[in-house]
């Protein structure tokens, strides 16, 4: 986990503490004032730290609900669950307090709403000429296209709740990266690396798509199968209106310069003879 999600993280951990320590404390041993103080504290720390930027040019992923609404769901459940467990147990005795404790494991959804917040607001990719950035909570890996072993263009399908699950949480291991569109059907590239890492993405997230495989036809990297043959032809046309056409082979320049090189000594020899 990066810097930044870290960072994520303590903006609405803290709030959260300071939240059930007011009323907690409110309860049992604090003042008004106190508590008012704690949950003011709350949120001027929730709204203050500042929030990551993702760079110029990034895709980030969907946030369907937006993150605000995630974290407002993980106040409330926190905020209200993990207070009345405290209370409760701290208040009441026997079988209460037994319900009391259990209460504390509803209240944990509270912090798979905030690590679901914090995953949208520190993940995203960005394109470059040679190669590709994914971020996923804070952690950056460059990948160069030459690292890539293999390239596929598949079509992912599944059910409403399972692909917005798919999209919002994202990563589905360490070595395993996922921006996906929300949508029930979409058309990904997955980019496979040599170390069997790989990296999933909507095409429709990408901006120029075509460009994107330009560099990678460029980088001596095959194009999926899953471009048709028509497609291929528009992208070298256009790496060659962008970068020129390819150079001679090494081994065609060789032979050229050594036939030029032996008619200049028979076009010698033929004068010095004369």
């Amino acid at each position: 986990m990066g810097k930044s999600a870290k960072l994520e993280f303590l903006r609405r951990l803290v709030p959260l503490t300071l939240c059930v320590l007011g009323i907690v404390g409110g309860y049992f041993f604090m003042s008004l004032l106190s508590s008012l103080l704690c949950l003011v504290a709350a949120g001027g720390i929730y709204a203050a730290l500042p929030r990551p930027q993702a760079p110029s040019g990034a895709v980030r992923p969907v946030a369907n609900p937006p993150v605000v609404v995630f974290d407002a769901i993980g106040f409330v459940l926190g905020v209200v669950l993990f207070s009345l467990a405290f209370i409760g147990m701290g208040a009441t005795t026997g079988p209460s307090a037994l319900l009391a404790f259990f209460a504390l494991v509803p209240a944990s959804a509270s912090i798979v709403c905030f690590t679901v917040a914090v995953r949208l607001e520190t993940s995203w990719v960005r394109f470059f000429s040679n190669g590709f950035e994914f971020t996923q909570f804070g952690l950056r890996v460059r990948v160069m296209y030459e690292e890539l072993k293999k390239v596929e263009v598949l079509v992912w399908e599944a059910a409403g709740w399972v692909a917005w699950f798919q999209s919002t949480i994202g990563s589905a291991g360490p070595r395993k990266a996922v921006l996906l569109n929300g949508a029930q059907s979409t058309k990904t590239i997955v980019f496979k690396r040599k170390d069997s890492a790989s990296f999933t993405i909507s095409s429709e997230l990408v901006p120029d798509l075509q460009r994107i495989l330009v560099d990678m036809d460029r980088a001596g990297i095959e194009l999926p199968d899953g471009i048709s043959e028509g497609q291929r032809k528009k992208i070298r046309k256009r790496r060659e209106r962008l970068y020129g056409a390819d150079a001679e082979p090494e081994q065609e320049v060789e032979q050229v310069q050594v036939a030029r090189i032996a008619a200049l000594i028979e076009h010698a020899r033929r004068q010095s003879s004369g």
